[in-house]
This record gives C-alpha cells, structure tokens and sequence, in this order.
C-alpha cells in the first residue's frame, strides 16, 4: 500500500494535524488578586488546526473507501484524530500550556 491508496479525506487530516503541531498562536496572562494567582493558556494554531484535523479525521473513519485501501484509511484518520484531539486539547490549555 502506498500513499496513492489514502484518501483525499484522510490525506486532508494527515495534513491538518501536522499545522497544528508546527503552527502556533499562543495567549498567556498571569494575574494576582490578593494573593491568589490565577494563569490563562491559549493557543489558538493548535486549536484551530487541532480541531479541523479532528472533523476530517472522522470523515476520513467514516468513508475509508472500498478494497485494500479501506484499513489504511482508517488507520490514518484515526490517527490524524487523535493527534487532532491532542492539539486542540492543547489549545484551550487543558493539556500541557504555560500554566
């Protein structure tokens, strides 16, 4: 099997979730209010790409084609999924961040 036998939808997905892991547009704030410090974390690229990839991704599972091809597309918007789960989880700081 060969790049060939991927689907343009799955193709799609590989590539949004390689954007949200190259492009990044991050928004961090500190503040302290009496004492009590409080962090916000955001990076919009992760979000944005990450979430798209998450949208293609499960076009990608839901149509993988027909023939030998068919599990090769599942597999790699499967995977484009999950990264794209990642990264937007990334993006609004529920994972990872500066806070």
């Amino acid at each position: 099997m060969s790049w060939r036998d991927v689907t343009g939808a799955a193709k799609t997905a590989v590539i949004l979730a390689l954007l949200s892991l190259f492009v990044s547009l991050r928004s961090t704030s500190m503040s302290s209010v009496n004492g009590v410090r409080s962090c916000s974390f955001m990076d919009i690229g992760a979000l944005g790409f990450g979430a798209a990839a998450v949208l293609v991704g499960a076009v990608a599972l839901a149509r993988p084609g027909t023939g030998e091809g068919a599990g090769l597309n599942r597999l790699v918007g499967g995977a484009a999924l999950l990264v794209g789960l990642w990264r937007a989880a990334y993006g609004l700081g529920l994972v990872g961040g500066a806070c």
